[in-house]
């Protein structure tokens, strides 16, 4: 009887020593790796939809101006060869700076949110770090792209213009009314994106 209680005690002494062994291992190495790990999935989609709604704007816009651009003087390249500087009133940059003030935006626009991205993202644990290796090769090939092939945008020039469109609050870029008038408005602003 004192074997089958010594081997019963023991039975339980293992038990609950495994028992806490894996209620530490869950509390302490799998639960914040599961935690880091949502919410480094809820940041990514925090971002993830402007972030693609603003590169498929500027991709749409630079899809047309290519075509134009290689061509000889046009009023596509008249209108991109204008200067913020020519501005006399809040609405030439509505008017005969559209094109220009629109094509900046959405540049500095899809920069802003790639910065504010980064900003958030770059510290969180993902479960599968290649993929946000990829995620960030992608952003440097995108301002290789913009900064490339004889473009007046140096490669960190356009994380300048990402950080300077983002808003008061830090947390989301300016929208383009906001944008327009800060370029009307602010000078060293509207040298910047000359």
């Amino acid at each position: 009887m004192n074997e089958n209680l010594a081997n019963f005690l023991f039975g339980v002494l293992g038990g609950g020593l495994v028992a806490t062994g894996f209620r530490l291992a869950e509390t302490y190495w799998l639960a914040p790796r599961f935690t880091e790990s949502v919410e480094a999935r809820k940041k990514l989609f925090l971002y993830a939809r402007p972030l693609s709604h603003a590169c498929h704007e500027l991709a749409y816009r630079l899809q047309a101006l290519l075509p134009k651009m290689q061509q000889t003087m046009n009023d596509t390249r008249a209108a991109l060869s204008l200067s913020p500087q020519q501005a006399t009133s809040i609405a030439w940059f509505t008017k005969e700076g559209y094109y220009l003030t629109s094509t900046a935006y959405l540049i500095a626009l899809v920069s802003c949110w790639i910065q504010l991205y980064e900003r958030d993202v770059v510290f969180l644990k993902f479960g599968r770090s290649s993929l946000t290796k990829q995620f960030f090769d992608l952003i440097e090939r995108f301002k290789h792209r913009v900064s490339g092939n004889g473009s007046i945008l140096w490669f960190h020039y356009v994380n300048g213009m990402g950080e300077l469109l983002m808003a008061a609050a830090g947390d989301r870029p300016m929208t383009m009314s906001e944008f327009i008038y800060k370029l009307y408005e602010d000078e060293l602003f509207r040298d910047y994106y000359d």
